[in-house]
């Protein structure tokens, strides 16, 4: 079973409830290690991932200065979100397998 499975930004409003001021606030609250501003600075061109443990994780830039950074969200903690989660992860791994059967 995979670990990481790549998810949408719409993926992480569902997740959040529908809730897109709660999902943009964890992606424009993000620390930077060379910033160092406090979770002020904003995570760019970012790929989003839900892990195994149904917390998302952001891999992106600083919007500020470009370095590398990420963002982990504790949403497997929340018995909604994780329960959101749950039903993103499950979704695409029955996807993935229909996408699989399909092509052989």
């Amino acid at each position: 079973m995979k670990k990481m499975l790549p998810i949408s930004i719409d993926d992480v409003s569902f997740i959040f409830g529908n809730n897109n001021y709660e999902a943009n606030l964890q992606i424009n609250a993000c620390y930077c290690t060379k910033c160092q501003n406090g979770y002020k600075n904003t995570i760019t061109n970012y790929t989003i991932f839900l892990n195994n443990l149904l917390d998302i994780q952001l891999n992106g830039f600083c919007g500020a200065c470009y370095q590398t950074m990420g963002r982990y969200i504790e949403t497997g903690e929340d018995p909604i979100t994780a329960m959101n989660a749950e039903a993103i992860w499950e979704t695409h791994i029955t996807l993935q397998e229909l996408k699989i059967k399909k092509e052989d």
